[in-house]
């Protein structure tokens, strides 16, 4: 404790060393022509001659706004509300003196009316580059219509997708992807099957966040991704539907309905979501097993998996205002999915000089039909119109799943004659529960600066019920040596405090967060147990110098840790092909992680980023022979080093009025170094190149065409390396029922080459594949908006936001 003091006491002085600042203020009122009140408009600050945004902000539920510790300068404001025209002020200047500008009334017009004086476009961009993320309005980018929330982050700067279905940003993995500023409480697996069924068209926005601030969950090495969800909030009964339609491979269908009513006493919304898509995946694999350097024996297989996912997707939430400076939130969702996946594998059996021995049909039928729901309460007050206020916020979830896997392994000899059959039944029981709490407390501080300050607590409780059955004689005798039976449980306290001040030139946020956190477990088959309890900083810094007004410089710095899934963490054996098995590893440790960057800026338009990041512990799932010489298993390891580089140069500019580029081109590097099983992993890695690029054109107010093109080079995840691939898509957008509708046409990977190669060395085991990928679909997507009336905004985070990101599929 005494080291989180000094630390503490240091960032203080820091913020208050008598380094001179300005305390310029800009503030006004939002209201409509009847001299209402907007709430939740949205105020963007511009300081010239920047093109991009400065400060954001949201009006309260009286229509007021203030920015303020604002340095000397001239700036632009624009006010922008969906179903209103935008509007921009003008010629407001903060002087060497400190300086209080009140704008007064600004008065919004509905969209419906055409405005008696010039009134310029305020259409938010497609990225926003702010001090600590990056965000990524997603309505920016028609080529986004029609698409699934999965296939989205394959499209954003920086973000790349495994074959296997892990999320990295700029090649590093551990990136935590949370919904609403709330953790998913699911595995990679299960976090990719409900993105698959989330239609983009339900996300207002994505924050990409390399380096989170201390007010976030330090887990997630790779950085957090925030899908944040529309949330229509106008007066009376307003809502939106959205009917798509695609056809590739196979056809999918994807349907979400919005609806919001509000009084001035309360606010009710609802978001519906239904999802049925359908994908096929084929992966050619070549597996040498080796005795040294002489090839021992060699596996052929051609597997090709079907999935079909079907999801029901329902949240719910009621604002109270009980007065102007206090919100009581009741929220509640339920997700109802269904998944179904079919594995056939085909394999031929060589011995060292490649002649066929024999042979395996292998076929698996996988049906689950996960349950889950969560529950929460929050209140919001605010102390003074200076800005005190405090949080506080309860919430519970539960997860349930019991999927069922059914194999039949088929054996023949060389000349193909049937051998034997074996026939497996894997039952699964599962379930999550999960709680969390926390408050937050934010205080202006002399000067203009800010303090931001919490504590969190969560607690998870996990039981796996795994039973493995060899089908004999039509009936299910279960193998006790196969099977596991554990229960888990977790608890992380954490607090956390956060600065944020401006000088004349130099803009400075830092914070530091304290988690502990106590895991217990226990294997009731063998008695075994897990007892681990460890307590960990996590410092960050950032800094943003303005050296002109066309350059700018910004520095971050932080710790983070990535750990372990908690199906990572049990030891139950699972077949995933004929020879391919995964285990869970009890002895994982987190991965703990260093990050810094810099950025250098230009007219706000043109950015590079240099970043660096060391990693002890590094988690990584390995591919290990087994003692037979024939089987595999793929087991989450912690590699015991790994530093990795990236270079990011990005471009973001509308260069005509009826074009604008958003381009991304990112080079990076993972290296590292460490053993399993006596297998060396040091390894210095290669270059790899990732390019995003999205091209709008508007052809007219009511018609407007993109262009989006991916590239990646190959690339390399400690003896993994996977292959080069592109992806190149279309998308036209027109305007329909007097603007309230569109109808959006979006070609997805015309050319068809998302596919890719992989390969793998390990310790006396080379893997050789090539995965196809059957992405190419046309996409038909009809909106429709309907109602009226002025916008409101409701707040509201979980208590156990980072623990559903690690929950076991």
């Amino acid at each position: 404790m005494k080291l989180l003091f000094r630390l503490l006491l240091l960032l203080l002085i820091l913020f208050y060393a008598g380094v001179s600042f300005g305390q310029g203020t800009i503030k006004g009122r939002v209201t409509d022509s009847k001299k209402l009140s907007l709430p939740s408009v949205t105020i963007r600050l511009k300081k010239l001659p920047d093109t991009l945004v400065f400060k954001t902000v949201a009006t309260d539920t009286s229509g007021k706004f203030i920015f303020d510790v604002l340095p000397t300068g001239k700036y632009t404001l624009e006010a922008d509300l969906v179903g209103y025209l935008p509007l921009i002020k003008t010629g407001l200047v903060i002087g060497q003196n400190d300086s209080v500008i009140d704008i007064g009334p600004v008065i919004l017009t509905p969209s419906s009316k055409m405005l008696s004086e010039v009134a310029i476009n305020a259409r938010a961009p497609l990225i926003e580059k702010l001090i600590d993320k990056t965000v990524v309005n997603v309505d920016q980018n028609i080529a986004n219509t029609g698409t699934n929330a999965f296939e989205l982050l394959k499209k954003l700067p920086g973000v790349q997708v495994t074959p296997d279905g892990q999320v990295t940003l700029n090649g590093k993995s551990g990136v935590n992807i949370i919904i609403d500023g709330k953790t998913t409480f699911l595995s990679a697996d299960d976090l990719a099957n409900l993105l698959t069924n989330m239609p983009s068209s339900d996300i207002q926005k994505v924050e990409i966040m390399t380096n989170p601030s201390a007010k976030y969950d330090a887990e997630g090495t790779g950085g957090i991704i925030n899908i944040v969800k529309k949330k229509n909030g106008k007066s009376g009964l307003n809502g939106s539907l959205t009917e798509s339609f695609g056809q590739g491979y196979f056809s999918r269908y994807n349907s979400s309905l919005v609806l919001n009513y509000k009084t001035d006493k309360y606010n009710l919304y609802l978001n519906n979501s239904y999802g049925y898509n359908k994908g096929i995946y084929v992966n050619d694999v070549t597996s040498d097993i080796m005795n040294g350097s002489a090839l021992s024996t060699e596996q052929v297989s051609t597997n090709t998996s079907t999935t079909l996912n079907k999801a029901f997707n329902s949240s719910a939430g009621l604002d109270l205002y009980f007065s102007k400076k206090m919100v009581l939130t009741l929220t509640g969702s339920v997700s109802d999915r269904s998944y179904n996946n079919t594995l056939t594998a085909l394999m031929t059996i060589a011995d060292s000089n490649r002649n066929k021995t024999s042979s395996e049909k292998f076929s698996a039928i996988n049906a689950d039909k996960p349950l889950n729901y969560t529950t929460g309460v929050g209140l919001l007050r605010k102390l003074d119109t200076a800005g005190r206020q405090w949080s506080a916020d309860v919430d519970y979830s539960d997860y349930h799943y019991r999927p069922g896997q059914y194999n039949t392994t088929i054996n023949y000899d060389a000349s193909g004659n049937f051998l034997s059959q074996d026939n497996v039944f894997i039952d699964e029981r599962r379930a999550l529960h999960i709680f969390g709490a926390r408050a937050d407390y934010e205080q202006p501080l002399p000067g203009g600066g800010k303090m931001e300050a919490g504590v969190k607590s969560s607690y998870v409780k996990t039981s796996n019920n795994s039973n493995y059955y060899n089908q004999l004689g039509g009936k299910n005798v279960i193998d006790s040596a196969l099977s596991d039976y554990n229960i888990n449980s977790e608890n992380i306290n954490a607090a956390y405090v956060n600065f944020n001040r401006q000088y004349q030139h130099l803009t400075v946020q830092a914070g530091l967060r304290a988690e502990q956190s106590v895991m217990k477990g226990q294997q009731l088959f063998s008695n075994a147990s897990v007892d681990q309890n460890y307590f960990e900083l996590f410092p960050t810094v950032f800094l943003n110098f303005k050296l002109s007004d066309q350059n700018t410089l910004n520095f971050q710095f932080g710790r983070r840790v990535d750990r372990p899934d908690y199906h990572e963490l049990v030891p139950f054996r699972r077949p995933l092909s004929p020879t391919i098995y995964f285990e869970g590893n009890p002895n994982l440790k987190p991965d703990l992680n260093w990050h810094t960057e810099l950025t250098w800026s230009w007219q706000h338009t043109f950015f590079i980023t240099a970043a660096y990041d060391i990693d002890r512990n590094y988690l990584r799932t390995l591919y290990y022979l087994d003692s037979n010489k024939t089987t595999i298993t793929r087991m989450p390891t912690n590699v015991q080093g790994a530093h990795s580089w990236n270079i990011d140069i990005s471009y973001n500019k509308e260069l005509v009025k009826w074009f604008t580029t958003n381009t991304t081109a990112t080079v990076y590097q993972n290296l590292f170094n460490g053993s399993a099983d006596g297998f060396s992993l040091n390894d210095p890695g290669f270059a790899t190149i990732d390019l995003v690029t999205n091209n709008s054109f508007r052809c007219s107010d009511k018609l407007s065409m993109e262009a989006d093109f991916e590239y990646e080079s190959k690339r390399q995840f400690v003896g993994s390396i996977f292959g080069a691939y592109s992806v190149l898509s279309f998308a036209i957008k027109q305007k329909i029922f007097n603007d309230q509708g569109s109808i959006t046409i979006n070609a997805n990977n015309v050319l068809n080459t998302e596919s890719r190669g992989a390969t793998d060395h390990y310790l006396n085991l080379n893997q050789y594949g090539y995965s196809y990928f059957y992405s190419r679909a046309v996409i038909v997507t009809l909106n429709y908006r309907f109602g009226s009336g002025k916008l409101t905004k409701t707040q509201s985070k979980s208590g156990s936001a980072e623990e559903q990101q690690r929950a076991g599929s």
